[in-house]
């Protein structure tokens, strides 16, 4: 999924809180558990956490949100 390049992906922040999070290779992620002027804040299994740029949001389909990330890119925004 592309966006165009004036128009973000998530136009309201909060309404992609609690939502299912999938990475560009279609991978399940977790869901969003808060944002913040720049990250959202990510819940996985296994107690994982991720705090991703939202510059790295790539879509959001009012009931997920894709990033531009493939899965093994994100471990480096796991939060320890």
């Amino acid at each position: 999924m592309q966006k165009a390049l004036s128009e973000p992906a998530v136009l309201n922040w909060n309404s992609v809180i609690h939502k299912n999070v999938r990475t560009n290779d279609s991978e399940p992620l977790g869901y969003i558990a808060s944002e913040d002027k720049g990250s959202i804040l990510i819940l996985s299994s296994g107690s994982r956490v991720y705090r991703v740029p939202k510059q790295h949001v790539e879509a959001f389909d009012g009931s997920q949100v894709f990033l531009d990330l493939a899965f093994g890119e994100v471990s480096r925004f796991k939060i320890e």
